[in-house]
């Protein structure tokens, strides 16, 4: 049974951020505090903010050079929580990141969306696209894709969730393990279109900047293009977008116009108009 019910409704939504916060990046230590390792300074200071909310503990931000092998050190960031009543809650709610609660589908829309996006900027990516085959790909809907990986087992009722929400997914597909002995990781892709359409956003600045710069083509049926082909041309009824044939229309528009042809019938009653041409 969910726990934040005496929780006001701002800490409602900053639980539901940090239980996807949680079943991604984020650990509990020995049972008694909460902790996430970031290289995102963004993405440390909104899970602070979210933990200042539901607890009366202030929460505590650290720095840090990661050293790296043959690589320049990487800046790590670091959130604390003591609140061991927030850490218990966690773990129980979640058998220690083997489900997702089964409150979090009676949640209402607003809730659910902050749970994906806590999942999101622990877990989700937005990658480049270099396969571009020519394309391009600065002018397309193909420069950037997003989507989500994860070898945990509660992957299908992640993906309904987002689907409750407004979010459109790919096909769900398995990858092989890159070691022996680890899990094999499970992958589905996320249409971008619809993480904008629903309200989401990144805390992450480095992913949400990709989202922006994809989206700042312009609508998304005006900026899809042909791999080989060149852009799309619409169909030339106003307020339509969708891809028009040889005639102009779309499909429908076309189906329509030729209806009207067929049974269109002249006017028997009414004589055709004739010109006479005076002698000279």
């Amino acid at each position: 049974m969910e726990k934040t019910h005496i929780m006001g409704q701002s800490a409602a939504k900053s639980f539901a951020y940090l239980l996807g916060v949680y079943l991604g990046d984020g650990n509990v230590m020995q049972g008694d505090y909460f902790r996430l390792n970031t290289i995102d300074k963004d993405f440390a200071e909104a899970v602070i903010w979210a933990l200042d909310d539901v607890s009366e503990r202030p929460a505590r931000l650290t720095y840090m050079e990661k050293p790296a092998k043959d690589r320049p050190c990487r800046p790590q960031w670091s959130v604390f929580s003591g609140n061991r009543a927030l850490a218990w809650q966690l773990v129980e709610d979640t058998d220690n990141k083997r489900l997702i609660p089964e409150y979090v589908s009676g949640w209402d829309r607003e809730r659910r969306k902050l749970f994906v996006i806590g999942l999101m900027d622990s877990e989700g990516f937005v990658a480049a696209n270099h396969n571009h085959r020519g394309y391009d790909w600065q002018r397309t809907n193909r420069s950037f894709y997003m989507g989500y990986k994860s070898c945990d087992p509660w992957v299908p009722e992640l993906m309904r969730l987002m689907e409750s929400v407004g979010l459109q997914l790919g096909k769900m597909g398995k990858e092989e393990p890159r070691k022996p002995g680890y899990k094999p990781s499970i992958r589905f892709a996320i249409k971008m279109q619809s993480w904008i359409d629903s309200g989401c956003r990144f805390n992450i600045a480095r992913k949400q900047d990709r989202v922006d710069e994809w989206g700042s083509i312009g609508p998304y049926e005006r900026r899809a293009y042909h791999p080989r082909g060149g852009p799309q041309r619409l169909c030339s009824v106003d307020g339509c977008g969708a891809k028009h044939l040889a005639t102009g229309l779309c499909g429908r528009h076309y189906r329509q116009a030729k209806a009207k042809l067929r049974d269109y019938t002249p006017d028997a009653a009414t004589p055709a108009a004739v010109m006479i041409e005076s002698a000279p």
